[in-house]
């Protein structure tokens, strides 16, 4: 396919096949069965105590949060604050990693008796992080402490603004920091230089929960007091997309648990009105049912009412807050769908799909509240770095996401002289520009990323753990991947090959485009589920002979009963020699 086409195939890269006397060792030492214990070792986890420590993670083996660089002086001015019956104001950010975070120490601090309370920018009229304005509503509350959350390690300016005012501000955060650093009383960011904490990817949400836990041991608290708040924490981290590993994956485990039985009347409530209520809650529910209604509200206008949601002790005003962001979900799923329409429109007028290596796209009409959103699914279609940007009252808001290879941050930054600011992730940035300078962005962005992308950066990749064979899929087997939960970024649910499928009879569609069949080999027979592969029906229907299928393999539960299905990542007529080599 060529470019402009864009229907690009993956392609598969199968796993390297690690040392033999390694693999037989740890399966010996663990009882995991070897095809378990390679997918393992790849994962880097290649000795007996690391499996061991991964399958069981434990709350007790959380590292010191005073490892944190920044953590014991953060501390102390909080306990002389608290002393002092000082005002505090915990200043988040309105995506669900910073509502979350704002939420958990809103909730800490009024548990502690504290003067607290909390304050959210508007997405729409304020934009990303510390501002002037939320300053100034600071000192008209009578604040002399803000606490940030999920944002700040770039407010530099702002930091002097707030000490001018007469407000001290302590700086918690987990975003790249920038070429100076706030003069903040303590900056507490797992990212800053010189930082010796183990645990770098931490969520907003995690680096709060981690100043929790600092707060509490400070004061004599019980640290188990906290665990109520774990709910919090998993979803908030889950939303964040940040690597499931290390102690990422330890408080989303136990915070999955939470929001199961969570006593947030809030929480309940979005549960019900998302059909979760009852159901098992991991990375999937969180991620495409309850975080998108927790950020509806934030991506349309103010998010305060989420904060509402999440500390609020009255049951009714949860119920009716739940309900109003689930309408607020449909909205913004009505935006989004106009926006991707409008996009690419617009990628046929602007882009060069045959040579450019990065989209840029600008409009008048764009709602920045879900710009974010699309430039994801341009990404997943064009397998390309893409910036939307939304231009409103002569001021450009955008939002970039990118593909592996390619450092969005980096790239910003040769892009800095065209832009008023910048900040974000490797894979995820926000940035403000004045409309007359996006065709020179979009310009310099595209040198940038012609340099910087090489020809087999712009394929996708597919990496398979392990090639197996049906008769090797059992119940067992499966409840022992599952111990690999709660899945996310770089811990992936591992994805298995199995060639020479037979189709057993005539695959049909399901849903919004999806693929529903049954395959065998040998005598062995399961039932198929591909999602988004409705288009495969006809060919699959058409083609004699077998089929080579990547796939996944999870419960179907349906109507008490639950069966091991296969759910597709890929399904290819002749896959012939597969490269290999592991997930970078």
């Amino acid at each position: 396919m060529t470019w402009g086409d864009r229907s690009i195939s993956q392609q598969w890269v199968l796993a390297l096949d690690p040392s033999a006397d390694l693999v037989d060792k740890i399966s010996s030492e663990t009882g995991l069965p070897k095809t378990v214990v390679k997918i393992l070792i790849n994962r880097k986890l290649d000795t007996a105590e690391k499996v061991k420590t991964f399958i069981d993670p434990r709350l007790e083996d959380l590292t010191d949060p005073f490892n944190l660089k920044g953590m014991t002086a953060a501390i102390e001015r909080v306990t002389d604050g608290l002393r002092q019956n000082e005002k505090i104001m915990i200043y988040g950010d309105y995506d669900v990693d910073g509502i979350t975070a704002t939420a958990l120490l809103f909730l800490v601090f009024n548990r502690l008796g504290a003067q607290v309370d909390y304050y959210l920018p508007n997405r729409l009229t304020e934009g990303y992080g510390l501002s002037e304005d939320g300053i100034m509503e600071a000192k008209s509350r009578g604040i002399t402490l803000i606490i940030s959350v999920d944002t700040g390690i770039t407010a530099v300016q702002e930091v002097e603004f707030a000490r001018e005012q007469g407000i001290e501000c302590i700086i918690t955060d987990h975003h790249e920091p920038g070429d100076r650093m706030p003069n903040a009383v303590a900056v507490v960011n797992p990212k800053q230089d010189g930082c010796p904490y183990d645990e770098a990817e931490l969520s907003g949400v995690g680096v709060a929960f981690k100043f929790a836990q600092a707060l509490y041991r400070k004061l004599g608290q019980d640290p188990r007091e906290l665990e109520e708040h774990l709910d919090l924490v998993a979803l908030g981290t889950s939303a964040d997309i940040v690597p499931l590993l290390g102690e990422n994956r330890t408080l989303t485990r136990y915070g999955f648990k939470q929001i199961v039985r969570t006593t947030k009347p809030g929480l309940k409530s979005l549960a019900f009105v998302s059909g979760l209520m009852g159901k098992e809650i991991g990375t999937g529910q969180v991620v495409f049912v309850l975080a998108p209604r927790i950020n509806a509200i934030g991506r349309l206008g103010d998010a305060k009412l989420a904060i509402k949601l999440l500390t609020t002790r009255d049951e009714h005003l949860a119920s009716k807050i739940a309900r109003e962001l689930d309408v607020e979900n449909k909205r913004r799923k009505s935006i989004d769908e106009a926006t991707l329409t409008e996009a690419m429109a617009q990628i046929g007028d602007v882009c060069d799909m045959e040579n450019d290596r990065a989209i840029v796209l600008a409009s008048e009409g764009w709602h920045q509240g879900v710009i974010g959103i699309v430039a994801s699914r341009l990404v997943e279609k064009y397998h390309l770095p893409t910036v939307l940007i939304a231009i409103d009252n002569g001021e450009g808001k955008g939002s970039a996401r990118s593909i592996p290879g390619f450092h969005l941050c980096e790239a910003l930054k040769e892009c800095e002289n065209h832009l008023i600011r910048y900040g974000g992730h490797k894979y995820a940035a926000g940035l403000t520009i004045k409309p007359e300078n996006v065709e020179r962005f979009r310009r310099q962005l595209i040198d940038v990323s012609n340099r910087m992308l090489t020809d087999d950066d712009l394929i996708p990749k597919l990496f398979i753990d392990a090639e197996i064979e049906l008769d090797q899929i059992s119940n067992q087997f499966l409840d022992t991947l599952e111990m690999f939960s709660p899945f996310g970024p770089m811990n992936m649910r591992p994805i298995f090959l199995t060639r020479n499928l037979e189709v057993m009879g005539q695959p049909y569609q399901v849903g919004r485009n999806h693929l529903k069949m049954k395959v065998r080999k040998g005598d062995i027979i399961f039932d198929v589920i591909g999602f988004g592969f409705g288009d495969m029906v006809r060919p699959l229907s058409m083609r004699a002979g077998t089929v080579d299928m990547a796939y996944v393999i999870e419960y179907n539960h349906w109507n008490g009963v639950s069966r091991i299905q296969l759910r597709v990542k890929d399904i290819k007529f002749d896959t012939g020699h597969i490269p290999r080599g592991n997930a970078p």
